[in-house]
C-alpha cells in the first residue's frame, strides 16, 4: 500500500508469487514502486534522494505499508511513514526505534542500473554492502561497527593534536596516552570487523561462482570475490596483533597525513575475472552487469541458506545490455526465487519474460493494471 509516495497518490495491490513484470514507458513509475520496497527494507532510497523528495508534491507525508508471509507462513506487517524529515516505523503495529531491530525483517536484494557502482565505484559502497549484510545476519555487530566508527573519529582528531603540522610532533604525555587508548579500541573492534567481512566474502564467493557460471555462456569467463586488506588476516587468532603491527608500521605516514591510514575503513571487496584480473579494468559492460546481478543473487541465496529467509528480488532494468542468451539464463535463475520484481520498458523483453511470469502489470501515471497472469 502506497500513499503519496513519488507519483503514487494511492495504490493498493496484492502481488502473486513468481516473477512479477512491471512495464510501461520511462517515467511511468516502475522504479518508484521498487524504490518504495527498498525504503521498507533499508529505510532509505537506492537513489541519492532526501526523504522530502519522495513525498508527492504538496502532500504532508508519505506512507509505505506491506503485509507479507515468510517462508514458514508467518505473517508480518511493516509500515513506514515519512513526515517532517522523520521516519516512523512499525512492525506488526509496534513502534521500532533502533535500526538493528528492523534490518532484515523485510529483506530484499536489489539491482538497478546504477548498481554497477558496486563494482566500479568507491570502495565505501562495497564495504557498506558487506556491513549491512553482516548486521542483518548478526544484529549485534551493529554495536561493533559503531564503536569502531567512534574510535576512528576520535583517533583522527587526536592525531591532528599530536601532529599540529605534518611530521611535527607535540610532546604531550596525556595526548600520547589518549592516542594509545583509541588505537587499542580500534584494534579490538577493527580486527573483529575484518574477520567477519573476510568470512562473509568467502561464503559469498562460494555462492557467486556457480551462479555466475550459470549466467555466463558455456565455457565462458569466471568471476570470483576476494577481500583485500592491508592487514594480514591469517590466522584468525593473529588478526588483532597483525592490525596492531600494521598501525605501528603506518606511524610515519600518519604523522604526515594526520589520519588513520590502515584498518577496515580502508579495505575493499575485489571482483576478479578468471581468478586473476581486476574486473573493473578488464570486464565488458555485460560482464560487469552479470557480476553485479549474481552478487545480489548470492546475497539472496545466503539468506535462504543461513536464515531460511527467501528475500524479495528486485531487478530494475536488469536485462538491458545483455545478449539474448544471458537474458534467458538470468530468467531461469529468477525462477528459483519465490517472488521477483522485474521492470522493463521494452516490449520485446516483456514478450520474452511473460511466459515465465506470474503476472505482468502495465504501469501508467502512478497506477497499475494487470494485463497478464493473476489479478
Amino acid at each position: 500500500m502506497l500513499r503519496d509516495f513519488r507519483n503514487y497518490q494511492r495504490l493498493d495491490v496484492s502481488f502473486p508469487a513468481g516473477i512479477i513484470v512491471l512495464t510501461g514507458v520511462n517515467g511511468a513509475g516502475k522504479s518508484n514502486l521498487l524504490e518504495a520496497i527498498h525504503y521498507l527494507s533499508y529505510l532509505k532510497s537506492f537513489r541519492p534522494a532526501r526523504d522530502r523528495e519522495v513525498i508527492r508534491h504538496r502532500a504532508p507525508l508519505a506512507v509505505i505499508e506491506a503485509w507479507l508471509e515468510d517462508s514458514r507462513g508467518r505473517p508480518l506487517n511493516a509500515r513506514l511513514v515519512l513526515k517532517d524529515g522523520a521516519r516512523h516505523v512499525r512492525l506488526d503495529g509496534n513502534p521500532v526505534t533502533r535500526f538493528k531491530d528492523f534490518i532484515g525483517r523485510l529483506h530484499s536484494q536489489f539491482f538497478f542500473p546504477g548498481d554497477l557502482t558496486l563494482i566500479m565505484g568507491d570502495p565505501r559502497v562495497r564495504r557498506e554492502v558487506l556491513d549491512l549484510e553482516l548486521m542483518r545476519l548478526k544484529p549485534g555487530l551493529s554495536d561493533v561497527f559503531q564503536r569502531y566508527a567512534n574510535a576512528l573519529k576520535q583517533r583522527n582528531q587526536v592525531l591532528k593534536l599530536v601532529y599540529p603540522e605534518p611530521g611535527e610532533r607535540r610532546n604531550a604525555t596525556k595526548l600520547t596516552n589518549t592516542l594509545a587508548a583509541y588505537t587499542e579500541q580500534l584494534v579490538v573492534t577493527g580486527s573483529q570487523m575484518m574477520r567477519e567481512r573476510r568470512g562473509l566474502v568467502r561464503v559469498l564467493n562460494g555462492l557467486l561462482e556457480p551462479l555466475y557460471a550459470r549466467l555466463a555462456p558455456p565455457k565462458g569467463e569466471a568471476v570470483s570475490l576476494k577481500y583485500h586488506s592491508q592487514v594480514e588476516l591469517e590466522p584468525d587468532a593473529q588478526v588483532a596483533d597483525n592490525y596492531r603491527l600494521a598501525l605501528e608500521a603506518a606511524a610515519e605516514a600518519e604523522a604526515n597525513l594526520r589520519f588513520t591510514t590502515v584498518g577496515p575503513h580502508r579495505d575493499d571487496l575485489v571482483f576478479l575475472l578468471d581468478g586473476r584480473r581486476d574486473l573493473r579494468r578488464y570486464g565488458s559492460q555485460g560482464q560487469l552487469r552479470s557480476a553485479a546481478l549474481t552478487f545480489r543473487l548470492a546475497l539472496a541465496a545466503l539468506s535462504a541458506e543461513r536464515q531460511a529467509d527467501q528475500p524479495l528480488v528486485l531487478l530494475d532494468d536488469a536485462l538491458s545490455e545483455m545478449d539474448d542468451g544471458r537474458k534467458q539464463r538470468l530468467l531461469k535463475l529468477c525462477q528459483q526465487h519465490p517472488q521477483v520484481f522485474l521492470t522493463s520498458a521494452s516490449k520485446r523483453e516483456v514478450q520474452l519474460i511473460a511466459p515465465l511470469a506470474g503476472a505482468v502489470y502495465q504501469v501508467h501515471g502512478g497506477s497499475l493494471q494487470c494485463v497478464e497472469g493473476q489479478v
